[in-house]
This record gives structure tokens, sequence and C-alpha cells, in this order.
């Protein structure tokens, strides 16, 4: 019985003495960080570039089949941006204008830009839009984001500071046309206001077999009594077994009584052979 028991001791003892080795051991391994990835290294900051700044009185959506102008409270101030690196998401973005800060505006579908449907920003880059009082103090106006900042030119500050310009817009061509000739649409801008701005319109138009389509997005920037002509080569109506078709185009701009719609009939043979 005392040989169990001094035996019995003895196991124990080693026993304790191996975990005691073991947490010793672990006691003393010092952690070591990994030379390569650590938790404040996440390289260099995404290098942002803003490409083309412009102040305007709405900008052009699409819709579920058509183009409109979306108009903006006061003023838009829309950004085109470029990003090269891990990229900043949009609503890291901020502006300061007239001592508040601003965020980017969000479009549902994004914005039309030379024929693309729903242009939005991405980690690459792309529009951003800020919707501003129509006047203010820009002296403090910069955008910023995590690591960056940018401060618009000196045109384009002075455009935020006076209130916007007014248009006189208006839609014309032909009332009807025989095929093979095709019409052609004309939009008459003049600027009826004080000073230099840039004016928006957005042109869609129905038949002869379709629906709905969009047409265009304009937009351009006018001295104080200066008129622009944009000139569309526009659709032929036709004449089939049922009715005539005619070509409906509607212009849309930011403000309403700037909306115009235009109609083309088709020429009656009958008319045109009496002619």
């Amino acid at each position: 019985m005392y040989r169990r028991r001094v035996l019995a001791l003895c196991g124990l003892a080693i026993i304790g003495a191996g975990c005691q080795g073991e947490t010793a051991d672990t006691e003393t391994v010092t952690p070591v960080r990994s030379p390569v990835v650590s938790e404040t290294d996440t390289g260099p900051p995404p290098a942002v570039t803003v490409t083309d700044a412009a102040v305007m009185p709405g900008v052009v959506v699409p819709g579920t089949d058509s183009i409109t102008v979306q108009p903006a409270d006061g003023q838009f101030l829309v950004l085109t941006t470029s990003i090269r690196g891990s990229g900043v998401d949009r609503t890291a973005f901020s502006l300061r204008f007239d001592g508040s800060t601003y965020s980017p505006e969000t479009f549902r579908n994004g914005l039309y830009r030379d024929g693309e449907w729903g242009r939005q920003f991405t980690e690459t880059g792309g529009p951003l839009v800020f919707n501003l009082p129509e006047t203010g103090s820009a002296s403090d106006t910069q955008l910023s984001w995590p690591g960056g900042k940018w401060t618009p030119p000196e045109a384009v500050r002075d455009r935020l500071r006076i209130p916007l310009s007014s248009f006189d817009i208006t839609l014309g061509g032909p009332e009807q046309v025989t095929e093979p000739a095709k019409p052609t649409l004309s939009i008459t801008v003049t600027n009826t206001g004080d000073t230099a701005g840039r004016y928006v319109i957005a042109l869609n138009r129905t038949g002869p077999r379709v629906a709905y389509a969009p047409v265009g997005r304009f937009d351009g920037k006018l001295k104080p009594e200066e008129t622009a002509v944009i000139t569309h080569d526009g659709k032929t109506p036709y004449v089939d077994d049922t009715e005539p078709r005619e070509v409906i185009y509607r212009l849309r701009a930011p403000k309403d009584y700037n909306d115009a719609t235009h109609r083309i009939k088709p020429v009656d043979e009958e008319t045109a052979t009496e002619s």
C-alpha cells in the first residue's frame, strides 16, 4: 500500500510538472506582427482627380423609357471625378459651401450622359452632384474626402456666388414631311439673364414605331443675350394600312415654361399630288 501511494504521488508530480512547463512556454511567447500586413498598413491613399466642374440648373436623369431634367432646389455643382487606387465611397465625399457642409445627391437611376443610361459613381470615379443654395459666399468652397481635398477654380466659385441665369428655349421644325425626306429639328436657346450661365435640355420622341425613346441630352454655356441653335435630324412619319403615324418630339428643361412639344405629320398623298 505504501508503494502504491508513492507511485500515485509521483504521477501527480509528473503531471503537474508537465502543466507548469506548458504554461511557462506560453507565457514566454511574444506575438510578432507580420512585416507585410498590419492593421494600420492600408497602402497609399487613393488619388482622386476632378476632371470637370460645372454649375447647372438641373441634371438629366433616365426614367423607364425616357429622360427628363431633375431641377435643383437652388443650383447643382456637378463634378466629374477619376479615382486611381483603392477607391473612395461616394458617401466619403463632402462639400463645404457658404459655411455649411453638403453630401452628394443620390439619383435612383443615375445620370444620363453621352447616351449612357444610368451613369453612377463607382470606385473608379464618376459624377458627384451637390444640391446647393442658389447664391452664397464661395470663399470656403472645398471638396473633401479621407486623405485629400480639392478647391474649385476661381471661375467656378464666381459662378456659385451669383444667381443662375434664365433662358428662353424653343423647339421648331416642319409640321409635315413626305418620305423619304427627313425633318430637321431646331432647338433655339437664348440667355435672357444678366450673367453667363449653363443650360441643360432633355429631348424625347414618340413614334413612328416606338412608344417613347430618348433623343439626347444637350447642354452648353451662353453669355447674356447670346443665342445657340441646336439641330437634330428627326425621324420621318409614315402611312400604313390603318392610319398615318406622326412623330412627336418632347423637350424638357429645368423651368416648366421651357417645356415644348412639336408634332410632325406625314403629308397626305392626295394633297401632295394636287399641289
